[in-house]
């Protein structure tokens, strides 16, 4: 696990982690970009890249916020700093940051020597990554609780790289009838999918979140590695 630099389309340098698959020959391994959620690459994304690495994927995770506060880590279970991710979510410029997922991919298939890349998105990153996918150039996209999905999927086109979607099923941000609206939008599209997960909040899936649902948590990522082995040949 190490950081690394990453040149953006526009000629600046936005720091991310990488992490290698912890196998033989790694860099033959598939890559994924792992899309933060609100609180920049702290504990909970470090955390993560560990995990998938162990899985056996090259894990490379972009420091998002950079345009506004680079280098910065923020604890979601402190009122202040959550209200900080927020404040920073809505500064964001989504051209700027689509722009700078598709740097990260192309870094990471410069690390790796190869193209077979896909994206793991959380939050924030659940969103993006299906705006990422809607590009096409990721191989497939894998979204833990997207925020404002029922918005962004009439505008995904067909051509869009394929996706799984984890929704929990207490989440406030999904309620009725926006859940509906996502489950028929994901439905019709072909190699597409999606599981709720009742009794389950927003952050299920997050290590050490309150909301926190270990046999959920573990049945998704059993879900979303099955998705990415299918994709990612």
């Amino acid at each position: 696990m190490q950081y690394v630099d990453i040149n953006t389309f526009d000629g600046k340098t936005m720091r991310g982690l990488y992490t290698p698959a912890q196998i033989e020959n790694a860099r033959n391994a598939p890559g994924i970009v792992l899309i933060q959620e609100i609180f920049g690459i702290n504990d909970t994304m470090q955390e993560l890249s560990r995990i998938w690495s162990a899985k056996g994927f090259n894990v490379l995770c972009p420091d998002l916020f950079f345009r506004q506060e680079p280098n910065l880590t923020l604890d979601p279970s402190k009122p202040e700093e959550f209200e900080k991710g927020v404040q920073l979510m809505q500064g964001m410029d989504l051209e700027h940051t689509l722009n700078d997922l598709e740097s990260t991919r192309a870094h990471l298939a410069t690390l790796i020597g190869h193209e077979n890349i896909g994206s793991i998105g959380y939050c924030l990153g659940g969103r993006l990554v299906i705006q990422l996918g809607a590009q096409g150039l990721i191989k497939a996209a894998i979204s833990y609780y997207g925020v404002n999905l029922e918005k962004v999927l009439p505008q995904v086109p067909n051509t869009a790289a394929p996706a799984f979607l984890h929704i929990a099923a207490l989440d406030k941000y999904v309620a009725e009838p926006k859940c509906t609206q996502i489950v028929d939008n994901v439905s019709k599209r072909p190699d597409w999918g999606y599981a709720i997960y009742e009794n389950c909040d927003h952050a299920f899936a997050r290590p050490n979140s309150p909301h926190y649902v270990a046999e959920a948590a573990q049945q998704a990522e059993q879900r979303s590695e099955e998705f990415l082995r299918k994709h990612l040949k």
